[in-house]
């Protein structure tokens, strides 16, 4: 069991590092359109970048969403002893229903922009 919880965590935070790359990614897509003129690229050229800004944006959320279940089923996979550390009793306590919908707002918020912003 103890091998599992380990693989798992590992797994959350290989997620969470991708996540994070996507979004990265997002800020050079950002960069593409505004200092390649994508508003005023031919048509093929702004679905292109749509596309690859929907799908990044998509797979970021996937990614960091999935390592944040992990995160939020570790936190309640705890003994009592693990939740009487201060690591522990902080984990317990974190929103992470918040952290869920803010991360789905952000990527919506994300497309839209983009979107916007090439059209």
């Amino acid at each position: 069991m103890e091998e599992f919880k380990n693989r798992q965590g590992a797994n959350a935070r290989v997620n969470m590092v991708l996540g994070a790359v996507y979004q990265i990614a997002i800020v050079a897509i950002v960069a593409v359109i505004v200092f390649a003129d994508i508003a005023r690229a031919s048509d093929s050229t702004k679905r292109l970048v749509a596309f690859i800004a929907i799908m990044t944006s998509v797979t970021s959320w996937i990614f960091t969403s999935n390592a944040l279940l992990v995160f939020q089923n570790d936190s309640k996979d705890m003994t009592a002893a693990e939740k009487g550390t201060a690591l522990g009793s902080s984990e317990v306590k974190q929103p992470w229903l918040v952290y869920q919908i803010y991360v789905l707002a952000l990527t919506v918020a994300t497309i839209v922009f983009i979107l916007t912003s090439i059209y």
